[in-house]
């Protein structure tokens, strides 16, 4: 089994951290779709990852990988309950990878580290002021209302928690504090005690400390 992408990518992030959680063993292949346009472009038709190669098949787009997963190797699920929890597992997965990710990857961290420290490009201030004073307030203040004020969605951590808490932690290394959101900040440290989670936080600092931004607290909707 070969996952090809970097930690750097939330996407890949979150299906890294459901292979630790399933105990999965796997390789991976660094790959940067930013930097290896034309080898991306090769291994997928969008150009994007993750992309998880087993046996003679490659599998893409990290919910589908997800999916597969479980399909295969359903102990421990990642979509756990009934009918009602899983359908909300898939919704908070479903909006960390489109609504949190366009702010947090697609502005913050595109803006802040990608251009501004790894490529030493311009940053669009403007774009970041915008993101951090009305768009992401919004869109954390409905996360906040949805989370529990202790434990997980399900009955144990599930898709929702690795979803969120990968883009969530991208948003950390652009400087990104949520401690005007109390059950968001509980809800994130509570998925950092887990030693799987640990282990890759202590990864990806040893290797990109030096890229991440100074804190800045995201201010609550007045």
């Amino acid at each position: 089994m070969i996952l090809h992408g970097s930690s750097i990518s939330p996407f890949v992030r979150k299906i890294m951290l459901a292979l630790a959680y399933k105990g999965i063993t796997y390789e991976l292949q660094p790959l940067n779709p930013y930097v290896e346009k034309e080898l991306a472009q090769k291994r997928h038709p969008l150009g994007k990852v993750p992309i998880l190669d087993v046996e003679q098949h490659s599998i893409m787009d990290s919910t589908v990988i997800a999916h597969y997963l479980d399909d295969q190797y359903p102990i421990p699920p990642l979509y756990p309950g009934d009918a009602i929890t899983r359908a909300k597992i898939r919704w908070l997965e479903e909006y960390a990878d489109t609504r949190l990710t366009s702010l947090i990857g697609g502005v913050l961290f595109y803006q802040k580290i990608l251009r501004g420290k790894m490529l030493d490009k311009d940053v669009d201030e403007e774009a970041v002021e915008q993101c951090l004073e009305i768009h992401l307030p919004r869109a954390i203040q409905y996360l906040e209302e949805q989370l529990p004020e202790q434990d997980y969605i399900g009955e144990h951590l599930s898709m929702a928690e690795i979803s969120l808490w990968s883009v969530l932690r991208s948003g950390w290394m652009a400087g990104l504090r949520f401690s005007h959101y109390p059950r968001l900040d509980s809800y994130l440290s509570r998925i950092e005690q887990e030693p799987w989670v640990a282990n890759l936080v202590g990864e990806e600092d040893h290797e990109l400390s030096g890229f991440y931004c100074p804190p800045v607290v995201l201010a609550s909707i007045k």
